[in-house]
């Protein structure tokens, strides 16, 4: 008999209240807010979004929901999708061990709760149940084809966050997940050259909102749908496990394997830039001095790696088109270790036309080196941890080595553990561990990694905010 994943996920979905759910996870959960809103700014700012923008004002659908960074509101639906795709734009959206998850859950769960005035007690309830389920859907789908940040299971995750928030009860969410699936979106890796990269999370947001409202209009969709045979899961994928999907819910929380990220790039290069950052910090270097970077990352980072002419040739073509995007250099092994290195940063500002324009980047390319660890790729297996080492072979005969054991951003890490500690701390409690009342969701002018964003306040005026801040900036470029 087929595991009924589909009435699973609803039933446990629809009984979850915020009483349920770990202190801990509630406070990771808050952290990935001002992550994702982090994100949604930045992307907001992008010059290859701007038309996004335009197009959505211009349609002047009812105004329910804040568009985050553009000073204006839409409907549930345009606000979700348009703020998803904004999360995905620069690549800076966080993600569970095995999910890029914040980027459909956080976005729906704002739109949705805004527009009904939800609590922050029910939008922070409806948030992790999305990432539980988000978190399941993309590891039992990890083995296909596409994966983590390619797969398209937020139809999934989408629907049930905003059926939670519009009050549907288990068979009306059975509805929403059976309408935002059919028909399926899964997509082609040739839209990732183009500004349309975003909607890997956009598209399927827009899914989810628009099947939980239809849901809770009294329209059905078919109730079985991610596991049947002729179902989603088949549809899309050619390996999967439906024990995965429900395995541990309520006590295995994916939510608290959050991990914000750091630079606007591709998670498998993030303990690279690691690295390489720390050691220009602590031998004062900079990249003039460099005569080689050599580096030891797991063998799936290689598979981001382009040769360096072929390269070149694709840095010309998006610094001269203006219809293509910097998404590719995201997700190139080489390009944002060098700028990184060259400027002392990693941030949008390292992949702009101009940036790409710079006559000493040719050059410095052509001094990468790499070797693949396969322990490295059991790491990542086992644990979901990224890792790496750069060695830096300067000039005058001297090698500096730096391995980052876990990316600053994951709860393995240093800095991830800061808000593990906070956590477990029972920081958010009200005396011996007990929630207070009254949760509320406003926006405000509190700020995450500089930038405008939202606070969590509970029981009114006596309550905390919340914040993430990023380390801060290492420096301006050196010896350019």
């Amino acid at each position: 008999m087929t595991l009924p994943v589909t009435e699973i996920l609803c039933e446990w979905a629809s009984r979850t209240t915020f009483e349920d759910i770990p202190l801990r996870t509630v406070q990771c959960a808050k952290e990935q807010v001002i992550s994702i809103i982090a994100a949604i700014y930045a992307g907001s700012r992008a010059d290859f979004l701007q038309p996004l923008y335009r197009a959505v004002r211009e349609w002047g659908d009812r105004e329910e929901a804040t568009l985050v960074g553009a000073g204006f509101k839409s409907s549930m639906r345009s606000a979700g999708m348009v703020n998803a795709v904004a999360a995905q734009a620069l690549e800076w959206e966080d993600y569970l061990k095995s999910q890029h998850s914040g980027a459909s859950t956080v976005p729906a769960a704002l739109a949705v709760a805004e527009g009904v005035g939800a609590s922050g007690r029910d939008f922070l309830t409806a948030l992790i149940i999305g990432n539980e389920v988000s978190g399941r859907t993309g590891h039992a789908y990890i083995h296909s084809r596409l994966f983590t940040n390619s797969c398209p299971n937020h139809q999934i995750d989408a629907a049930i966050v905003a059926g939670k928030l519009l009050g549907l009860d288990k068979e009306q969410l059975r509805d929403a997940v059976g309408i935002s699936c059919f028909p399926p979106l899964t997509q082609c890796f040739a839209g990732w050259l183009s500004s349309t990269k975003g909607m890997i999370t956009g598209a399927p947001v827009l899914a989810g909102i628009t099947a939980a409202s239809l849901a809770a209009h009294g329209m059905h969709g078919f109730r079985s749908i991610i596991e049947h045979p002729d179902g989603f899961s088949n549809a899309v994928f050619e390996r999967y496990d439906l024990e995965e999907m429900v395995k541990g819910l309520g006590s295995d929380w994916r939510t608290d394997t959050h991990s914000p990220k750091l630079y606007p790039c591709c998670g498998w290069l993030d303990a690279l830039v690691d690295s390489a950052l720390d050691l220009l910090e602590e031998h004062a270097l900079t990249w003039r001095e460099i005569e080689r970077v050599e580096v030891r990352c797991p063998t799936v980072t290689l598979l981001l790696r382009r040769p360096v002419d072929e390269l070149l040739e694709l840095i010309g073509h998006i610094a001269d088109k203006e219809w293509l995007s910097p998404v590719p250099l995201f997700f190139d092994a080489t390009y944002p270790l060098a700028v990184a290195i060259m400027d002392r940063e990693l941030t949008a500002s390292q992949f702009t036309r101009d940036r790409m324009r710079d006559p000493d980047l040719p050059g410095f390319l052509r001094r990468f080196y790499y070797v693949a660890d396969p322990l490295l790729d059991l790491k990542e297996m086992e644990e979901g941890v990224n890792a790496g080492e750069v060695t830096l072979v300067l000039k005058d005969g001297r090698k500096v080595a730096k391995f980052t054991e876990a990316m600053k951003g994951v709860t393995s890490s240093i800095f991830g553990q800061h808000a593990q500690r906070r956590a477990q701390a029972g920081h958010g409690t009200g005396g011996k561990g007990k929630r207070r009342d009254g949760t509320q969701l406003r926006p405000s002018v509190a700020k995450a990694k500089g930038i405008p964003g939202w606070e969590v306040k509970e029981n009114g005026e006596r309550g905390h905010s919340f914040d993430l801040r990023s380390p801060k900036p290492r420096g301006s470029r050196d010896g350019r």
